[in-house]
């Protein structure tokens, strides 16, 4: 490592430093590599700073305190160990007949060519732009793993058909956390039901996974003792396994069943997923709505705070993960931007000079700078945004230790998971005049499948990610219209409650969170417009019209997304309950409070129109209540009032 002094200046105290779990595992992998024959336990220890400070501060204590020392670094040891096998590295633990060394296979080391076919490589850079948009964690990194040799793909001509970002960031978190465990493995976690004030512990076995606007988790509950479908945006807290110990003798031999696959052995996840995504009735919904606003709104407020983008919290083994295939991204590339690096990792800036720092603490005795980082970044977080990522020099790592880190050594769980959901929405939401591109798709996935971990490939397999059923005959109505370019005529409800009847050239289907949108240039407002499916009441094709000039212009721009309106001019409050807090970060929050008993979350944000906050609480069932104004909280009691009474049966 070079160390620059200028890096540092006088007023700018140290603030980042090194991860010492993320260093000594690297370091135990780069002196395995460089020495073929292997090492001793001991032989490690000597070669390894952060090993050998803990083996001399153990080697100076006697007695008791020696040995639970002792006990602490080999606890060290083996979870530096652990965290390797996770990332896919087979380290072979030593045998008397081995001289008990350890040793890793340099000829074993690194994810295998897929030789991936053209219409492959093809399906593989349309899978990474049709997320272009909408950035799925490890996406760009596993593009670039799976096909580390290609160069980056030249901008298309035209935007995508179809724009793709499924379920939230939370969601998909929960998806990994499902993946990491495997299917038909029983689980626990903490669920907030539609209506329920708080969370409760669910107790099941995942059966399958797939997304319906929202991800969602197929599994047997088994408290309930039947099939049941959880929405991932209602789980609180982590997934976990559920111990065999806690299982009753009836529960165990339930698990076992369907481990075996004697139980759902022929389930359509697909079919069950259009079954089970259902709301509630009108009736039910408004009185949902009426009981929420009636009363007085709370006389005071928690203190909200400005809602800043969240990122995953990864642990010591997928950091390990992610840094040591940066080593071989930069390795393999000469220099990256640091810019490029955040976007590929999804990092923040705190999280990127941390994982520098411990790249260039990559040692072992013979080798003191293994590994060197230019332009060295400095100490201080502050200064690293200000003046190292403001300049967003390339980065290039010189490795003075035989590059024995090169290749990427795996597409990393979150990546895995991006690119086959990506593959995946390629198979089921593509055009369809796309079929090649589809079947590309498929033999690119079953490649992928095949070396990613058996519970993850388990997991990616039984995915649907279909569109719901509700927009299946707008949504093909539309493709066929950007297909072949000509307007269409649409009936639509804004979230205003007004229905206008409009003519648009749609040139883009958009997949958003738990939404479908038309992208169109609308020729009655004269503008870029976006159109959910699910409030477009009828859409009837003029293929008999030519696409207007404006549609055609429109057509060859950038994607864009659907956005909060910049016009929006009524400020309100929002509760939002525990089961639907997850859907706050769809009404663009400026501040929020999250209720930490409860799981319930304040927002402050604004709308276009008073109807609209009059809609949107009618139709979340009691799920979103207006805390401020008070008026409009009275407006929405008061409308739920008069819609109970009509609908009464």
């Amino acid at each position: 490592m070079q160390w620059h002094e200028e890096n540092l200046a006088e007023d700018a105290p140290q603030t980042a430093t090194a991860e010492d779990g993320v260093v000594r595992a690297l370091s135990l992998a780069n002196a395995l590599l460089n020495r073929p024959g292997g090492l001793t336990r001991e032989q490690i220890f000597d070669k390894i700073e952060l090993y050998r400070e803990r083996r001399d501060e153990r080697d100076r204590l006697t007695g008791a305190q020696r040995q639970r020392a002792d006990a602490a670094l080999e606890k060290l040891f083996t979870h530096d160990k652990d965290h390797l096998r996770h990332c896919g590295i087979d380290l072979i633990e030593p045998t008397a007949d081995e001289d008990y060394r350890y040793r890793i296979s340099r000829s074993q080391y690194g994810l295998p060519d897929l030789d991936l076919t053209a219409a492959e490589r093809s399906a593989l850079y349309q899978a990474q732009l049709q997320f272009a948009q909408h950035t799925i964690a490890g996406l760009p990194h596993a593009v670039w793993a799976v096909d580390p040799h290609a160069s980056e793909p030249a901008p298309p001509g035209a935007p995508q058909v179809t724009q793709a970002s499924i379920g939230s960031a939370e969601e998909v978190d929960h998806l990994l956390e499902i993946a990491r465990i495997g299917l038909r493995t029983p689980i626990t976690f903490r669920y907030t039901a539609r209506g329920r004030a708080q969370a409760e512990t669910r107790r099941a076995v995942p059966l399958g996974t797939g997304a319906r606007g929202h991800w969602y988790l197929l599994a047997h509950d088994l408290d309930r003792k039947a099939q049941r479908l959880y929405r991932l945006d209602r789980v609180s807290g982590t997934i976990s396994t559920l111990p065999p110990s806690s299982l009753g003798e009836d529960e165990a031999a339930t698990v076992e069943q369907i481990a075996r696959a004697e139980r759902y052995e022929d389930l359509d996840v697909a079919a069950e997923l259009d079954r089970g995504v259902e709301g509630f009735t009108g009736h039910q919904v408004l009185e949902g709505a009426l009981r929420a606003h009636q009363g007085e709104a709370p006389r005071t407020l928690p203190k909200l705070t400005r809602v800043t983008p969240g990122r995953r919290k990864d642990d010591a083994a997928a950091k390990t993960e992610r840094v040591i295939n940066m080593i071989a991204l930069l390795l393999a590339r000469g220099a990256v931007q640091p810019s490029e690096l955040m976007e590929k990792y999804s990092l923040s800036p705190a999280q990127l000079l941390r994982d520098l720092l411990s790249i260039s603490l990559v040692t072992t005795d013979q080798y003191p700078d293994t590994l060197d980082v230019q332009p060295f970044p400095p100490l201080n977080d502050e200064e690293f945004v200000t003046r190292y990522l403001a300049a967003d020099e390339p980065i290039v790592l010189r490795s003075t230790g035989g590059g024995a880190l090169d290749k990427p050594v795996s597409l990393t769980k979150p990546g895995a998971l991006g690119l086959l959901i990506a593959l995946q929405s390629l198979i089921e939401l593509g055009l369809p005049e796309d079929e090649h591109i589809a079947a590309a798709a498929e033999s690119l996935r079953t490649k992928v499948l095949a070396i990613v971990p058996a519970t993850l490939a388990q997991t990616a397999a039984s995915m649907s990610l279909g569109p719901g059923a509700g927009d299946r005959a707008a949504l093909k109505e539309a493709q066929q219209a950007i297909i072949a370019s000509h307007p269409v005529d649409l009936c639509y409800t804004d979230i205003s409650d007004r229905r206008t009847t409009r003519v648009v050239d749609p040139v883009q289907v958009v997949h958003q969170g738990p939404h479908v949108y038309l992208r169109a240039w609308c020729r009655r407002a004269q503008g870029e417009r976006f159109f959910r499916l699910d409030r477009i009441t009828d859409l009837r094709p003029l293929p008999h019209e030519q696409q207007s000039e404006q549609g055609a212009q429109l057509r060859e721009t950038g994607s864009s997304t659907p956005s909060a309106p910049a016009d929006a001019a009524i400020p309100v409050v929002l509760r939002f309950s525990p089961s639907a807090a997850g859907q706050s970060v769809l009404f663009s929050p400026v501040r929020q409070q999250t209720d930490k008993t409860s799981g319930a979350r304040i927002i402050s944000t604004s709308f276009v129109t008073e109807e609209a906050v009059i809609g949107t609480c009618l139709r979340a069932g009691g799920d979103i209540e207006v805390i401020r104004p008070g008026g409009l909280r009275q407006a929405v009691a008061a409308r739920a009032l008069e819609l109970v009474e009509r609908s009464r049966p």
